[in-house]
């Protein structure tokens, strides 16, 4: 009637393919939305903890390291 025989072999191939890409799209959605759960969750858990964005850098040293080209004493040229 339709020929949809003759269409079988297109038709099965654009719906899989179709089909492939919204199941991975659905994955990386929910990828996407357990990572910011998680992210949520650390976040009510450790206000208090010691986390890399509330830890200050440590405060500059006094060196008592001499230049290199000084370090060997004067040169004799």
């Amino acid at each position: 009637m339709l020929g949809l025989d003759h269409y079988a072999p297109f038709l099965l191939s654009a719906f899989g393919i179709t089909l492939v890409v919204l199941v991975g799209y659905a994955l990386y959605l929910r990828s996407r939305l357990n990572g910011i759960r998680r992210r949520a969750a650390a976040m009510r858990t450790s206000e208090d903890d010691y986390s890399a964005r509330n830890v200050t850098a440590a405060a500059p040293r006094a060196t008592t390291a001499q230049a290199a080209s000084s370090a060997n004493g004067p040169s004799s040229v």
